[in-house]
C-alpha cells in the first residue's frame, strides 16, 4: 500500500482492517475523508457532571457512575438493554431498545461517563440510547463521544481518529483569502479541534470552519455559473382570460397574503428570466388557490402546466379539487399516475404531447421518458422536500427546446425563513400565513380510558349542529409489532356498533383504489356519511367545510407537522370546530411536548418553531432523498437550532453570491481550490446545478 491519502479506503488505516471496516460502513465511513467527518455527537466535559439524584425530566445532561446491574426487559412490547449505574445519590437506567449487544460492552463495577435526555417515570430516571465512554487513563479533560455501532466503542473509534490525523496530510479546501476574511482555521487544524480538542473555544472554532465549509459548497454547488433564476424562459403575461374568471368564481374572497403571493408570481412569469420561486402556505391558507391561480396564466397564454407532488394519493386529492375549479373554465385537467392502466397512461401522454392537455398533475410519471410535453411553460413541485434535486431536475428539461419553463416549488409545511432559505437555496419565498376563514378550533388531548366519553361527545355533537367528523386512525390493519395501537379497520367496525342508528359510519385509507375513495369522499361531501374513519390520507387537500370535528387515535404517535396538517381539514369555515388528540397517559417526553404544542397553537409558522426545538427539522423536512444534497458532518438540526450557524447560512450565501458574481465558473486562480472542492462533492453536479 502507498502513501495514504484522505481519498484511501479506511481499511489500509493502521488499526483498522477489513473487519473493523465494514463495522464503519456501518456508520458511513469508507474512506479517510469520511472518518474525520464523523464528527462526535457529544462531548464529556468533566468538570460539568451532574449528581443523578438531582435530574430531572427532559434535560440533556452528563453524569458519571458505576455500573451495578445489567439485565434484558420488554417495555410495551420492546426488547430493552438496560445498564443501570449509581454515582450514590441514587440511580439511572441506561436503555438501549433491540440492542442486545451494549450488555457486553460493560462489567458490573465498572464506572462510566453517559450523556442523553433524562426521562422521569414513576420516579424512575432512565437514558434512552446515551452516548457512553468508560472511564480510563486517557479519559481526561474533553471527551469526544461519537455514534456507536456494535464492535466499535467510543474509545475505539477516538483512537482510529487520532492516527489518523497523525499520519494523513489533510489537504486545503478553502482559499487563504476566505480563512484570512472569515477568521477561520485551516482544515487540518479545524478536525483537530473536533476531534482532540484542548477546550471549549476550539469546538467552536472546529464547527465554524467545517459548517461555512459546507454551506459555502452548498450554494456554490445551487448558483454556479450564475444561472439559477437566469435561464431563457418564455415570458407569460396574465391576460384575465381565465384567471379573471377563475376568482369570480371562488367561494371565498382571497387574503392579503393570496393577493400578494399572486402578484410576486405574475411578476416573475411575466420576465424572460424563468422563475424560482417557493410558496410557503400554512394549512388552510389557499395555497392550491395559488397555484391553480399561476396554471392559469401559462394555460391563458397557450402553454401547459405541469403539477408534480411525491404521492398518488396527494395527486388524486389535487385532481379532484383542480377538476372542481378548471374544468367550468373549460381547461382540460388530466391526472397521470403509475398505477393507471396502460391503456390510460397511453391515451393521456397523447394529450400532454399534443397539448390538448393544459394542466397535468402527477406523480414520478411526469419525469419518465413515456411523458413528452408539447409546450410546457410552468413546471410546479409539490412538497418539493419529497423529491430529490435530480428528480426535479428531469421535470424542468420536459420544457420546450430552446426555453426552460418557470418553476415554482411549494410546501404545506411552514419552514423558518432562515431554514428555508439553507434548505432551498436560492428560491425567492412568498409565504401565505393569513386563511380565508377566521376559524376557531377547540384542541382537547384526551386518555385512551376515556374514549368511550370522547365518542359519546362526538355523536352528541354530530346530532345537535348537523355537522360531520373525520376519525383518525395510525394503520389500516392491526399490526403484530404496534400492539397498543389502533387500526383503521377495527376503528371502523367499533364505531359502527357503537354508532346511534341515524349516524352513517364510513371508510377511507390509501389500499383502497383512487375510484373507491372518490365515491366515498364524494358521499362524505354531499352529507351522506356522518363520520369518515380514515388513516392519513384525508391529511392535504381535502375539502369538506361542513366537518368541523375531528378524533385522532394514537395522537402520541404524529409528528407536529402531520397533526397540523390534519387539523387543517376541519378548519375550512367561520364555524367552531374540534380537535381532540387520544394518546396513552404513559408516552414519551417528546410525545407529550408535541400533543402540548398543537394544543396551544394554531398558527403554522410558530409550530414550526416549536417543532424545531423539540425535534429538529426531520419532520420538518421529511427524509432527505436520492440526489438530494447531505451536509457531512453537520445537520440542518445543528443550523436551525443554533443562531450562529443559522446567521453563518446568511453570511455563506452572500459569500457564494459575490465569489460567482466575479468569477462565475470558478476559474480564476484564487478559486481553483473551490472548484476542486465542489467537483469532488458532486459527480453529476452539470446535471442538478440549476435546481434549487
Amino acid at each position: 500500500m502507498g502513501k495514504i491519502t484522505v481519498d484511501t479506503d479506511v481499511k489500509y488505516l493502521k488499526g483498522v482492517g477489513p473487519k473493523r471496516a465494514k463495522r464503519l460502513e456501518k456508520l458511513g465511513v469508507r474512506t479517510v475523508e469520511d472518518l474525520l467527518y464523523l464528527l462526535p455527537r457529544r462531548y464529556v466535559d468533566r468538570s460539568r457532571i451532574q449528581r443523578i439524584a438531582h435530574l430531572t425530566g427532559g434535560k440533556e445532561v452528563v453524569v458519571r457512575g458505576r455500573v451495578v446491574e445489567k439485565f434484558k426487559t420488554t417495555t410495551h412490547g420492546k426488547r430493552e438493554a438496560v445498564i443501570r449505574i449509581s454515582d450514590g445519590t441514587g440511580y439511572l437506567d441506561l436503555v438501549w431498545r433491540n440492542m442486545d449487544f451494549i450488555l457486553g460492552t460493560f462489567k458490573v463495577g465498572q464506572t462510566i461517563y453517559a450523556a442523553g435526555r433524562v426521562y422521569v417515570y414513576g420516579g424512575n430516571r432512565r437514558m434512552y440510547f446515551p452516548e457512553v465512554e468508560e472511564e480510563g487513563k486517557d479519559v481526561v479533560g474533553i471527551i469526544p463521544i461519537y455514534p456507536q455501532t456494535e464492535g466499535l466503542s467510543s474509545k475505539a473509534l477516538r483512537n482510529i481518529i487520532r492516527k489518523a490525523l497523525e499520519s494523513v496530510e489533510i489537504p486545503e479546501t478553502l482559499p487563504e483569502y476566505i480563512l484570512r476574511s472569515r477568521r477561520l482555521p485551516g482544515r487540518e487544524e479545524a478536525f483537530r479541534y473536533l476531534h482532540v480538542p484542548e477546550n471549549p473555544d476550539q469546538i467552536i472554532l472546529g464547527k465554524k470552519r467545517i459548517v461555512y465549509e459546507e454551506l459555502l459548497t452548498f450554494y456554490l454547488r445551487l448558483n454556479l455559473g450564475s444561472r439559477l433564476g437566469r435561464r431563457r424562459a418564455i415570458p407569460l403575461k396574465r391576460t384575465g382570460e381565465l384567471t379573471d374568471r377563475f376568482v369570480e368564481n371562488l367561494p371565498f374572497k382571497l387574503t392579503g397574503d393570496q393577493m400578494r403571493a399572486i402578484r410576486e408570481i405574475e411578476e416573475d412569469m411575466a420576465k424572460e428570466e424563468a422563475m424560482h420561486r417557493l410558496l410557503q402556505g400554512d394549512v388552510g391558507s389557499g395555497k392550491t388557490v395559488v397555484l391553480l391561480y399561476a396554471s392559469l396564466i401559462a394555460v391563458e397564454n397557450g402553454y401547459q402546466a405541469a403539477l408534480m407532488v411525491p404521492t398518488e394519493i396527494l395527486a388524486e386529492q389535487l385532481f379532484m379539487v383542480a377538476e372542481n375549479y378548471l374544468r367550468p373554465l373549460g381547461v382540460n385537467v388530466v391526472l397521470l399516475t403509475s398505477s393507471l392502466s396502460a391503456r390510460t397512461k397511453r391515451s393521456i401522454r397523447n394529450e400532454v404531447a399534443t397539448g390538448q392537455a393544459q394542466v397535468v398533475i402527477g406523480t414520478h410519471a411526469l419525469i419518465t421518458d413515456e411523458t413528452v410535453f408539447k409546450n410546457l411553460a410552468l413546471a410546479i413541485v409539490d412538497e418539493q422536500h419529497r423529491f430529490g434535486v435530480a428528480q426535479r431536475a428531469r421535470l424542468l428539461e420536459k420544457g420546450t427546446k430552446d426555453h426552460y419553463p418557470h418553476f415554482l416549488v411549494s410546501t404545506a409545511t411552514p419552514i423558518p425563513r432562515t431554514l428555508a432559505l439553507t434548505v432551498y437555496g436560492d428560491l425567492e419565498v412568498s409565504r401565505i400565513r393569513e386563511r380565508p376563514f377566521k376559524a376557531k378550533v377547540i384542541n382537547r388531548i384526551v386518555y385512551k380510558d376515556q374514549r368511550a366519553q370522547v365518542y359519546r361527545f362526538l355523536f352528541g355533537k354530530i346530532r345537535e349542529t348537523g355537522k360531520q367528523a373525520y376519525v383518525i386512525a395510525p394503520l389500516i390493519e392491526e399490526s403484530e409489532k404496534l400492539e397498543d395501537v389502533t387500526s383503521v379497520q377495527d376503528l371502523y367496525d367499533e364505531l359502527r356498533a357503537a354508532a346511534p342508528p341515524d349516524i352513517s359510519i364510513g371508510l377511507v385509507h390509501g389500499r383502497m383504489s383512487f375510484e373507491e375513495r372518490k365515491a366515498v369522499m364524494e358521499r362524505f361531501r354531499r352529507g351522506e356519511i356522518h363520520v369518515l374513519v380514515a388513516t392519513t390520507v384525508i391529511e392535504v387537500g381535502v375539502d369538506v367545510p361542513n366537518a368541523k370535528y375531528m378524533v385522532v387515535e394514537d395522537a402520541n404517535r404524529f409528528g407536529i407537522a402531520q397533526l397540523h396538517q390534519l387539523r387543517g381539514r376541519i378548519m375550512r369555515s367561520e364555524d367552531p370546530a374540534f380537535f381532540i388528540m387520544v394518546a396513552p397517559r404513559r408516552m414519551s417526553y417528546e410525545a407529550r411536548m408535541r400533543l402540548r404544542a398543537i394544543a396551544s397553537i394554531t398558527d403554522g409558522f410558530a409550530l414550526a418553531e416549536e417543532d424545531l426545538k423539540i425535534r429538529g427539522p426531520g419532520e420538518l423536512l421529511g427524509t432527505r432523498q436520492h440526489g438530494e444534497f447531505s451536509f457531512r458532518g453537520i445537520s440542518l438540526a445543528d443550523i436551525s437550532s443554533d443562531n450562529r450557524l443559522l446567521r453563518m447560512a446568511e453570511v455563506c450565501r452572500k459569500d457564494a453570491r459575490y465569489i460567482l458574481s466575479n468569477d462565475p465558473y470558478l476559474k480564476r486562480p484564487e478559486n481553483v481550490l473551490l472548484r476542486k472542492s465542489v467537483e469532488r462533492r458532486f459527480t453529476r453536479e452539470a446535471d442538478i446545478v440549476d435546481v434549487g
